[in-house]
Parts: structure tokens; sequence; C-alpha cells
């Protein structure tokens, strides 16, 4: 019986650990503030690229969408989607991103690439998944002001837009 009960402690002191290495690692990282008033450019993301996976189709545009919208609940900042200056699964750099919104009034730019986008059947017990890298550019000298990267998994009893939507107010939280 003193067994089982060392087997079970040391299983849950490994869950915890694994656990609290998980929560303690810092998922958006904020170097500076936005000034109050400030216009950000929201890029479509670039799509995910996972080989053979359908759902990655179109994700970089529902996670652009998603993140332009939560963040202009903001009354303080304008986040302002707009149009993807290349395909949706060509990278698009952080130099290039800031080019072209350079000269349109834009004060900072949201790029990003997902990660994983995957979506299952309703009541096939899977996970949903999304992940993503997102990061907010000065315009001026295109300076990180902030970045995103993180992955969200949950049962089907949700789906991927409502993981990007708590993954958008994480960031929206940090202005």
């Amino acid at each position: 019986m003193k067994n089982v009960s060392f087997l079970h402690f040391a299983a849950a002191a490994v869950f915890s650990a694994a656990l609290l290495s998980c929560a303690s690692a810092p998922t958006v990282i904020k170097y500076e503030g936005l000034p109050h008033g400030s216009r950000v450019a929201v890029i479509p993301f670039r799509d995910c690229t996972i080989s053979g996976q359908d759902d990655c189709s179109g994700s970089g545009n529902i996670a652009g969408t998603i993140y332009a919208r939560v963040l202009a609940s903001r009354p303080d900042f304008r986040f302002e989607p707009v149009s993807r200056p290349v395909a949706a699964t060509e990278a698009l750099s952080d130099d290039a991103a800031i080019k072209y919104v350079a000269g349109k009034g834009f004060d900072f730019v949201m790029n990003g690439e997902v990660n994983d986008f995957y979506r299952v059947a309703p009541m096939t017990f899977r996970n949903e998944r999304v992940g993503l890298s997102v990061r907010i550019l000065r315009v001026q000298d295109g300076k990180i002001i902030t970045f995103q990267t993180e992955a969200a998994h949950a049962g089907n009893f949700t789906t991927p837009e409502r993981m990007l939507e708590g993954l958008a107010s994480k960031l929206a939280e940090k202005f």
C-alpha cells in the first residue's frame, strides 16, 4: 500500500511541476505601452502551414479579424484591420509589415502567424487547438512593443474562435 501512495504522490508532484512551469511561462511580453489615441494597423496573420491540415486555410484571416475586434473594444486605442499585402500562407517579415503601413497614418502595426488551427467535429471528444505568434511594432523605428506567443487547446465544446478571443483578451489586458 505504501508503494501505491508513493506512486500517486510522485505522479502528482510531476504533474504539479509541469503545470507550474507552464503557468509561470509568460505568454504576453509588454516592453512599452501604447500612447493613448494610437492607431494600430492589424494585418491578417499568416495561415498555419501544417501539411494536410485543412483547417489551416483561412486561419490567419480569422485570427486577425478576432484580434482587431477584441482589441478595438479598448477605447484608448484604434486597432484597424488592413488587407494582407502577400498571400495568406506567405511569410510577411516585420520589416515588410512596417513598410506596408508606413505613410498611412498608423503609429503601430500588428503582424503575426497562426501556428496551429484545428477544429474537430462535435462529440468526437478530441481537442480543438490554436497557436499563434503576434507582435506589435512601432512604425517609426521597428521596435517590438509587445509580443504574444501562445497555444491553447480545449475539448470540442468550444471553438478555435472562442479560444482566439480568449488569447486576444489576454493581450488586451496588457494595455
